[in-house]
């Protein structure tokens, strides 16, 4: 406990601070609404013996109560909710997404906020998830395809010199990495690793990703600058420094908060020697034992003018060989297929398009206008239907997040099937689920109103089987 020492004159309860920093962090999810509410997602962990808590200042949020692996449960490999540490989700509240807006999530990885975004955005507009580190974008393509994310596009960038675009963006969300206090709670070698050198270390880039952030966000916008530490010199002097630099021809101020049920303190006016503007009273403190959380550090800044030039080249994401738009007859015959075999209506895919990643997979994306971005797209849209084949075929993920669309070929399957399914092992149909009226060739499965993917049916004179064709990296269901 000795590296928090100095910040014993900051929290006015500092028994209460050591005593919660000690505790294990209560987990928490958030429903997936593109798919299903919390009260359905209560009550689907209820079955199970598994109580939850709606968050008071997060109408989707939950704390779970009963000791459980909530990742690898049904509803979390089927893309009902997203496992996210509690206060961790604050920021993305305060940026307040909204439908059709075009929003950069700078530092995007592991890609929870990201999702939030789009989620929030309920599929429209677009969410650019920058992530500078390759490997980490792994797990943003994961979450993408669980799920059924239409309006994400990711880049792969620095940060600090991502590029201006031809159009800025109405929020740009700067969760920087940091020297991570704030988690102390799951990664306890922290209580004892001080990182006062590292924090003066690694805040010369926090500032120069706020900047760049401040720069990309167009008059009138928001942008959130957030951390998970205690750190000041990684939170009020960033912010201070930032802002002070882009002065005076962009113009910003720090908005006061309002979030009924939440706990914090206000933002630091002076640390040592260091004063800062009067506005930083507005940023958001969070203590682990205020809301039993972890600790963050949130800025919510509104940029009020740019007096910079604005002209710039234009850039597509649309433009390069791996992500090329599809010819109008190549969708509509994809379409087709999906109509005729599963009886998915073509007026469900208005408003979305088709864009052709590879050889391999065509992706869907919402049909907003035209982005243009540069550097180029690493990910485009969700991978929606395999095109080499001698039929195409449903992605797990497309059939998760369309599957309910569907009117014939679907197979319901009882726990026992399930468990086969998801283990990808074949099984039987029973004569009462109404093999009749399947044919040979892909199903789509689901399993209590939930859609898990995709099998291949063959009828025979016992009625027939389906094989499982669920992804051997998405077998981390706990069946017990």
């Amino acid at each position: 406990m000795n590296v928090f020492h100095r910040y014993k004159p900051l929290i006015s309860d500092w028994p209460a601070f050591c005593d919660a920093v000690r505790r294990p962090l209560p987990p928490c999810v958030w429903a997936n609404t593109l798919r299903c509410g919390a009260v359905d997602l209560t009550k689907r962990f209820a079955v199970d013996g598994i109580f939850t808590q709606p968050l008071p200042w997060q109408a989707d949020g939950l704390r779970i109560i009963s000791p459980t692996n909530i990742g690898r449960r049904i509803e979390y490999i089927a893309g009902l909710c997203q496992v996210q540490e509690e206060i961790a989700m604050l920021p993305v509240l305060l940026l307040a997404p909204q439908p059709g807006e075009l929003v950069l999530d700078l530092c995007a990885a592991p890609g929870n906020k990201t999702a939030q975004m789009a989620v929030a955005m309920q599929n429209t507009g677009r969410v650019i998830a920058n992530e500078i580190n390759r490997n980490r974008m792994r797990a943003l393509r994961q979450i993408i395809n669980r799920l059924g994310l239409i309006n994400v596009v990711a880049t792969q960038a620095n940060a600090i010199a991502f590029p201006k675009q031809t159009q800025q963006f109405d929020r740009v969300l700067a969760d920087v990495h940091c020297s991570c206090e704030g988690t102390s709670r799951k990664n306890p070698e922290l209580l004892w690793k001080d990182a006062k050198s590292y924090s003066e270390k690694i805040a010369t880039s926090q500032r120069a990703i706020l900047i760049r952030a401040l720069q990309l966000c167009k008059p009138g916008g928001r942008v959130v600058y957030s951390t998970c530490t205690y750190a000041p010199e990684e939170n009020e002097m960033v912010v201070d420094a930032a802002l002070a630099a882009v002065e005076p021809k962009i113009k910003a101020t720090l908005l006061a908060c309002d979030m009924p049920g939440i706990t914090w303190s206000p933002g630091l006016e002076r640390w040592q020697s260091r004063e800062f503007r009067a506005d930083m009273r507005n940023a958001l403190r969070i203590y682990p034992h205020q809301n039993d959380t972890g600790g963050f550090f949130i800025a919510v800044i509104e940029k009020i003018a740019d007096e910079r030039s604005t002209s710039q080249k234009s850039y597509s994401c649309e433009g390069n060989a791996k992500h090329g738009r599809m010819t109008a007859q190549e969708a509509e015959r994809l379409f087709g297929y999906l109509e005729k075999h599963f009886g998915m209506k073509r007026p469900v895919f208005d408003g979305m398009k088709l864009l052709r990643r590879n050889a391999k997979i065509a992706a869907l994306q919402n049909g907003e206008a035209p982005l243009h971005v540069r550097p180029d797209a690493k990910i485009t849209g969700l991978p929606f239907i395999h095109l080499n084949m001698k039929e195409p075929k449903l992605t797990t993920a497309g059939a998760m997040a369309l599957g309910h669309n569907a009117s014939k070929q679907v197979v319901m399957l009882n726990e026992s099937q399930m468990q086969a399914f998801i283990a990808g092992t074949d099984f039987r149909l029973l004569p009462e689920q109404s093999v009749d009226s399947l044919r040979r060739g892909s199903v789509l499965v689901q399993f209590q109103k939930i859609f898990l993917g995709v099998g291949f049916f063959y009828p025979d004179d016992n009625g027939g089987k389906v094989t499982s064709q669920f992804p051997k990296a998405w077998q981390r269901i706990d069946l017990t």
